[in-house]
């Protein structure tokens, strides 16, 4: 694949709440470019040699913990390994659904902020010619918003988040040596000391999304353009809301929360099989959800 080759990109805004600005969920997807063909026998690059893995220590290490992780949530019911999944499986639903939709960015495939600096020469013209005609269209329901308005609620995510993040990183990576005596503990991993890695590389990769996402808004690569198949979910819970008056025994809290959302968890099923949503775009945006219902009902 030349250095130029970048794939495509998308952003969905979908508000989930009342208010300016509203509580929103982007989805942002990265389609990868088309595999380059293989080389010729002649031309086969020579095999790998030393002990570094073939795909990166990032990746390596990423997929390792993906991997064990899982393993941790099919063991024994009641085993030291199921009880601490379920206890992590609680922590990520806790997690700001902001920071999980900005590290899951494939910065690597996404059309870049700017032209690589390596490239020179002729390679660079090439880039400079196919970057020009970069476009990453953000979709918006035009009942609920206006292009002015999806742009503005974008920028201020990027400019919330970055600076959250970046001592979100720095400051558990301070924690870090100060687990180090767990580390003396025998049979149980040192627990402490993979949570604070984690929630620093978790900080580490929304970060690093956000700047990424900050660098395309400040080039003008970011385009809004309406999609009215997503008004669909705001008149779908609309409707719902008409039909189901509030119980008479509800809580104050939950009804004031109830009302400052927009959507359902039904009504969001439009959304999700319009923007061809996977089964992780699907539990984060239910994540979404439940975070906004508790974020409003907080500030009720």
């Amino acid at each position: 694949m030349t250095p130029f080759r970048w794939g495509t990109m998308r952003i969905a805004a979908i508000p989930l709440t009342r208010g300016r600005p509203p509580i929103a969920f982007y989805d942002f997807k990265v389609q990868r470019p088309p595999a380059p063909p293989p080389p010729s026998p002649k031309n086969a690059p020579s095999p790998r040699k030393g002990w570094l893995p073939e795909q990166g220590i990032v990746k390596w290490a990423t997929l390792k913990v993906d991997t064990t992780w899982a393993s941790w949530g099919k063991a024994e019911s009641g085993s030291w390994r199921f009880r601490v999944f379920e206890f992590g499986e609680r922590v990520l639903d806790r997690v700001d659904f902001e920071e999980g939709a900005l590290k899951s960015i494939d910065r690597e495939h996404a059309p870049p902020p700017r032209v690589p600096e390596k490239l020179v020469g002729a390679e660079r013209e090439a880039a400079v010619a196919a970057w020009a005609q970069i476009k990453v269209p953000l979709l918006y329901p035009p009942k609920v918003l206006s292009a002015p308005e999806a742009l503005d609620h974008l920028r201020r995510l990027v400019n919330t988040r970055i600076p959250l993040h970046n001592r979100g990183v720095w400051t558990y990576l301070l924690i870090v040596p100060l687990t180090a005596p767990f580390m003396l503990i025998p049979i149980i991993p040192n627990l402490p000391f993979f949570f604070c890695a984690w929630r620093a590389w978790s900080h580490y990769q929304a970060l690093q999304g956000a700047r990424h996402v900050d660098g395309l808004l400040k080039a003008g690569k970011i385009v809004p353009q309406a999609l009215t198949a997503l008004d669909a979910v705001y008149e779908v819970a609309k409707r719902e809301g008409e039909k189901e008056a509030p119980e008479e025994d509800a809580s104050k809290d939950a009804s004031k929360a109830s009302s400052a959302l927009i959507v359902t968890r039904e009504s969001l099923g439009n959304a999700m099989r319009d923007l061809e949503m996977g089964p992780d775009e699907t539990k984060e945006v239910l994540r979404a959800y439940e975070q906004a219902m508790n974020r409003t009902r907080t500030a009720s």
